[in-house]
């Protein structure tokens, strides 16, 4: 008997879930900015730079870039930009060496508070997200040689192929030319989000087309925050991923490394945004495969020893990309103040649940708004309203069921708004980029063993079997130690044929002379 083998190679997809953290620091007020009074807003975004991974442990290096915005005593607005490190160690019994890695991170809160008037205490609590990947090289039986009658029963399996998960940079640079008129002191605020808008695999290529997203708010010479409009400057980034084709799907992370900016004066006035920003992808690409394994295998006269090892396979059943709109009415917080002008609207979305349900993938969350506006008349020259909005969106799956597991990507597109008495009343776009998987346990033959020549001389010449629910013809065979075709040609039926329970099947003895 000979053992012909093959190698596959399969990826098991685990979920980190999401890795809550709180960070807390001091921020020392620079000599070249005024007293703190009392702060306005913080904002800030993860720079995510390195990923180790190790047995039983991830760790995470990089950048909070943050932005405070804060008051002086005689009410002058005034930024402080700066970062600090982000280091994080995410402690998982089933993180092993060697796994590839597809993680996100998102600040769900950040908030400020003041120490006294030179230090200030920041604190943020952060969200990492995402996958672990290990790939397995498992050398199985393919087919069974040299063997006479050896009975086979083979089975095409579907599941998910990593072709790759590379990365990718681009710098993104931009000249913004301000309005004629417009003489400007300083950057009060940009707060930059960097979102995906298409992508194209080719040839060993996967092709990603981005925007960086500005809210440029800014301080006049004469001290007046002054409101431009939204910025979004395109880019396109070229990731070299071996063996990916069109057709294929992709998964992609960015990540804003680091956003520089510079004023700078044009025919005697400060007019021009100078903006350089390094943005980082990470790519996933992936593709369902199907391959035909040897399930089992027996022989009628020989006792055959087969040992299996049992892997869950993953494979996508649906994947798709899809807008909503989510309308929502902001009442003014304050009963004292009216609304003059709103200086920009910033969101985040928060994921906090997801389920397989009735055929639909239900997705609710919250988004989390921040309005920031001038006054008509007040003690303040700037204002911030924030808002939390829960959102549930269902997208309907065919061919679903509850076993299966949803992998989700949702993120706010842009947002309209308009004030009106007082209200404002806002239009959010979001997409959300969706997978459904189906998680399903195969063995694979590894290694076999011819034994001892089977005895069937005590069994009766001819048996009547009652087939069970769920029995195979493949079953009835194995189990008496015939062959497919004479249980077939002894039944009237097609190899192929399906059992009904209760059907009586007829097996002979299979009784071989020699002269």
């Amino acid at each position: 008997m000979e053992l012909i083998k093959d190698t596959i190679k399969v990826d098991s997809k685990v979920d980190l879930g999401r890795h809550k953290t709180f960070l807390e620091w001091d921020v020392l007020v620079p000599d070249i900015k005024e007293d703190v009074f009392e702060i306005v807003k913080a904002e800030g975004y993860i720079s995510l730079k390195k990923e180790d991974v190790m047995d039983g442990k991830i760790v995470l290096r990089g950048d909070l870039n943050y932005n405070i915005i804060y008051l002086t005593q005689d009410k002058k607005v005034v930024s402080l930009v700066g970062k600090t490190d982000f280091n994080q160690a995410i402690e998982k019994e089933f993180v092993k060496s060697g796994m590839r890695t597809l993680l996100d991170t998102e600040i769900e809160h950040i908030d400020c508070n003041i120490t006294n008037e030179r230090k200030l205490k920041l604190g943020a609590v952060v969200n990492v997200k995402g996958h672990l990947f290990e790939r397995e090289k498992i050398d199985i039986i393919r087919q069974i040689s040299e063997l006479e009658d050896i009975q086979t029963y083979k089975e095409e399996i579907e599941y998910e192929n990593i072709i790759g998960i590379e990365t990718g940079e681009s710098t993104v640079r931009e000249t913004i030319h301000l309005e004629e008129n417009l003489d400007v002191s300083e950057v009060i605020s940009l707060s930059p989000k960097v979102i995906l808008k298409e992508t194209r695999i080719s040839d060993n290529k996967l092709i990603l087309g981005g925007a960086l997203e500005l809210y440029p708010v800014f301080l006049s010479k004469e001290g007046k925050i002054v409101k431009y409009s939204n910025k979004s400057i395109d880019f396109t980034q070229f990731v070299e991923v071996p063996g990916a084709c069109e057709g294929m799907r992709d998964d992609i992370v960015l990540n804003i490394s680091e956003v520089k900016f510079n004023l700078k004066e044009e025919d005697g006035k400060i007019s021009l945004l100078e903006i350089e920003s390094t943005i980082r992808s990470k790519c996933k690409v992936s593709e369902n495969v199907t391959k035909e394994i040897l399930k089992d295998a027996y022989c009628p006269y020989r006792k055959l020893k087969l040992e299996g090892k049992d892997v869950t396979l993953s494979k996508v059943v649906s994947s798709g990309k899809e807008e909503f709109l989510i309308k929502e009415t902001i009442q003014n917080d304050r009963d004292d103040i009216q609304i003059k002008e709103i200086l920009n609207v910033t969101s985040d979305l928060l994921v906090t649940e997801n389920i397989i349900l009735e055929g639909k993938n239900i997705i609710e969350g919250i988004i989390s708004v921040n309005i920031d506006y001038v006054p008509e008349e007040a003690l303040r020259p700037i204002y911030s309203i924030k808002e939390e909005i829960p959102f549930k969106y269902s997208i309907d799956i065919e061919n679903c069921q509850e076993t299966m597991v949803p992998y989700n990507k949702v993120y706010i597109k842009d947002i309209n708004y308009n004030l009106l008495k007082g209200e404002i009343e806002l239009q959010i776009k979001g997409i959300c980029s969706y997978e459904v998987q189906e998680n399903k346990k195969y063995r694979f033959l590894v290694s076999g063993e011819l034994q001892e020549t089977l005895d069937n001389v005590k069994r009766a010449s001819i048996t009547i079997y009652v087939s069970k629910e769920g029995e195979t013809l493949w079953d009835v065979a194995k189990r008496y130690n015939a062959t497919l075709e004479e249980i077939a040609s002894a039944n009237d039926l097609e190899v192929n044929s399906v059992l009904k329970e209760g059907q009586c099947l007829i097996i002979e003895k299979k009784v071989v002379c020699e002269i």
